[in-house]
């Protein structure tokens, strides 16, 4: 997928793409009527096409089904990390990186400037409460200080969000 396929998004596939993240089952007639009731003035038959160019342009990969926890109680961490300065500092990083990224419940991990150095944001799951202890203890050796921190995630741009993948 190009970088020029997000950038050519116009307003009806931008909501397109919201329809479909909230409900990827709504038919395609459903989402032209909610269309014509934003004031644009699409078909399904439209809809079907652009959603058809969507998938092909590789900016909708795919479906699949998200299951809620049984508890509905969904609760996010997020971790700051202060890495001890070393000539090995991008080693480190990148090891911290592929340690997090293969998480299962991690969203995010990136690098920071300034005080802090890293920082990834993961899903507390039940069974999982002590991940990003783990982080922690797992490169003890290599953090001067860390912070751990609740956070909550009421809203996000999913389109938005898609775009730090670039």
């Amino acid at each position: 997928m190009s970088e020029d396929a997000w950038s050519n998004l116009d307003k009806i596939d931008q909501k397109i793409i919201e329809i479909l993240n909230n409900n990827a089952r709504t038919p395609s007639k459903e989402i032209a009527s909610e269309l014509k009731k934003a004031g644009e003035d699409v078909s399904d038959r439209t809809i079907r096409k652009r959603i058809e160019r969507l998938e092909k342009s590789g900016i909708i990969k795919g479906y699949k089904a998200v299951l809620t926890d049984v508890s509905g109680i969904i609760e996010y961490q997020a971790v700051f990390m202060k890495l001890k300065p070393s000539k090995s500092l991008e080693v480190v990083k990148d090891s911290i990186k592929d340690f997090i990224t293969k998480l299962d419940n991690y969203l995010l991990v990136g690098n920071m400037e300034g005080e802090w150095n890293m920082f990834a944001i993961i899903q507390v799951e039940s069974e999982k409460k002590n991940t990003a202890q783990r982080i922690v203890e797992k490169f003890s050796e290599q953090l001067t200080d860390y912070r751990i921190n609740e956070i909550d995630i009421k809203d996000a741009n999913i389109l938005n969000m898609s775009l730090l993948l670039l």
